[in-house]
């Protein structure tokens, strides 16, 4: 057991001694360190005034006449309270740009930390669970150094009180010390108890809030009120809150008996308490003055003990979210630590996949296996075949967004792991099906920056037929996408957001351009459109189409059909045609489907 308290002692100092490390790395830490404790301090001992003088100042009403001291005595306990809060303020005012700018560091340090993250590791569910609970550490870990300045400052008090008590009787402070542990010991059975409890409370929690946002959210308004799933919805609200509603009277029921079994306890100190001081004042000649003293620092006592050992406890309790936090931000950041070559394409550059094997983390299931495939980047590749055959997550291993369970992948002969990652991503430009529009105005949504080329942006909306929208537009490229900041900003359709994705992509042109089903919001007429741009804007450029659609692969030199895993077909539209397999009967049931449209 003492092994085991011992164990918890030295780990939950090595954690503190950790975060409060990364609170003094950044820029103030030092500072904002130095003006919380003091205050802490500040406000642990100014208590002993109300303490001290209240008592001093009833013996020196006891000899019936004003006196220097009495005069003394008061103004200090009337001032105290005014000098306390403006010494508070001053010093809140003094940190306040620290402890900001020590915030704003460490969630600029957790965002930049996420953005270097491999993205397989994003996708993974665990991960996301780890990064929420990070979040949450985040959130209070500059208050770190308040809970352990707090810490400094309840043990300078405790100091200060155990003198003063120890004066009378040192039988208090072992009392007092004896009450804490048992109610400290409660504590931790209570606040276990209830983190279990409180699990089938935030399940319930979770599921209202779930169909609360479903209620209040246009992206479901439409089917809520087409179907007249309403009422079937604000119901299932309704029961789950109540659900909830239970689930929490239990918790509030069983901290309750704990409070009467506190409360309980506590009246037996302050009964013990009053016995030995009423006993020196009617056998030991205790000044009345000074037993109000003595109570007010016995009360204090156990008020400051009971704030140390809570605060310890907290600390403690909470040592695995502050280690979760830490082996959050020291994962490991594969792609951006991996590479120093510089990319060099050229129309006769190749990307092949030699044997490549992959599996996403946590499945059996083989998405490619034994892969084999060489890309020219001086020609336009179509992939084509049915959902669930890895078109998809041949881009993300392309990309890297993903490394392949084997094989390898190369460019120009050389592993794409020897280049340097930033200066690898660079040489694609993609559009995707999900593409997402960012809280940004829309000229920054296709630049993807503040500081834009207007012409530029003229130029590739225009390729894309998104100027037919930009025209109509009051603020132009400068109108704010989405109402949620600006009520005049524009919710884009499908469609439009597409053909804005389309923009962006032109925009930033690259080597090698990667198109994931980016018709699928548009009507076939744009749609013919587009791929017209497309074969435009990537002429004499590499192309990576992904699509259903097959009227688009005559636009591609090469094209490649995905089946269990492998490439099943390969060869020009004319060559697989001609063959009769996979591809040609897909083509076939597309076309019968149109000409029966």
């Amino acid at each position: 057991m003492l092994k085991e308290k011992k164990k918890e002692f030295v780990g939950t100092f090595a954690t503190a001694k950790r975060m409060f490390g990364k609170v003094l790395e950044c820029d103030g830490g030092k500072m904002h360190t130095f003006i919380t404790l003091i205050h802490s301090i500040m406000d642990s001992l100014v208590p002993l005034v109300y303490t001290i003088f209240p008592g001093l100042i009833i013996n020196d009403l006891a000899v019936l006449e004003v006196s220097r001291s009495l005069a003394i005595h008061t103004v200090i306990l009337i001032v105290t309270p005014l000098l306390h809060t403006i010494a508070g303020a001053f010093l809140d005012y003094v940190d306040h740009p620290y402890y900001r700018g020590i915030n704003l560091q460490l969630q600029r340090n957790f965002e930049e930390h996420i953005l270097r993250m491999d993205y397989e590791q994003l996708e993974n569910p665990e991960i996301q669970d780890l990064k929420s609970r990070a979040s949450d550490v985040l959130r209070n870990q500059s208050g770190i150094i308040g809970t352990l300045c707090g810490l400094v400052g309840a043990f300078a008090a405790l100091i200060s009180i155990v003198s003063i008590i120890s004066y009378l009787n040192p039988l208090i402070v072992v009392l007092n010390v004896i009450i804490v542990a048992i109610n400290t010991v409660l504590t931790k059975r209570r606040d276990k108890k209830q983190y279990e409890m409180n699990k089938a409370v935030q399940a319930k929690e979770r599921e209202g809030n779930q169909i609360s946002w479903n209620l209040s959210s246009m992206d479901y308004a439409k089917d809520i009120r087409l179907f007249g799933i309403g009422s079937f919805l604000l119901g299932r609200r309704v029961k789950a809150v109540k659900e909830q509603n239970v689930e929490t009277q239990k918790v509030n029921v069983s901290a309750q008996k704990y409070h009467v079994l506190q409360s309980f306890i506590n009246v037996i100190n302050e009964g013990i308490m009053y016995a030995l001081v009423i006993f020196e004042v009617i056998y030991s000649g205790l000044s009345v003055g000074s037993m109000t003293i003595f109570l007010s620092a016995a009360r204090q006592f156990s008020s400051t003990l009971s704030q140390f050992t809570n605060i310890y406890v907290r600390f403690a309790g909470n040592v695995y979210k502050y280690d979760e936090y830490n082996r959050f931000m020291t994962m490991e950041q594969t792609q951006y630590g991996s590479g120093t070559l510089h990319p060099r394409i050229d129309k006769n550059s190749t990307i092949e996949f030699k044997n490549v094997s992959f599996k996403y983390p946590h499945s059996d299931r083989h998405i490619l296996e034994n892969f084999n495939l060489k890309v020219k980047l001086g020609e336009k590749l179509c992939i084509v075949g049915e959902n669930g055959v890895g078109k998809t997550t041949f881009v993300k291993l392309m990309t890297r967004l993903y490394s392949p369970s084997d094989g390898e992948i190369l460019l120009d002969g050389i592993d794409v792991k020897e280049y340097d990652y930033r200066e690898y991503l660079s040489v694609f430009t993609a559009v995707f099906q999900d593409s997402k529009d960012f809280s940004l105005t829309v000229g920054e949504n296709i630049a993807l920056t503040d500081n834009y080329d207007e012409e530029k942006l003229d130029e590739v909306c225009e390729s894309s037929g998104f100027d037919s929208l930009v025209k109509k537009l009051k603020k132009k490229y400068k109108t704010q996408v989405g109402k949620w900041l600006d009520p005049e900003g524009i919710n884009l359709s499908g469609g439009e957001l597409q053909r804005m994705t389309i923009s962006r992509a032109a925009y930033h042109g690259g080597d090698i351009y990667l198109l994931d089903e980016p018709t699928a919001a548009l009507d076939p007429k744009a749609e013919y459109e587009i791929y017209s741009t497309f074969h435009e804007m990537t002429s004499g450029k590499c192309a990576v189409l992904i699509t259903h659609r097959l009227s688009a692969v005559q636009l591609a030199d090469k094209v490649a059909v995905f089946a269990d895993g492998h490439v099943a077909e390969y060869g020009t539209h004319s060559e697989l045609y001609a063959m009769g397999g996979i591809y040609r009967d897909m083509f076939d049931k597309q076309a019968e489907f149109y000409r029966e449209a």
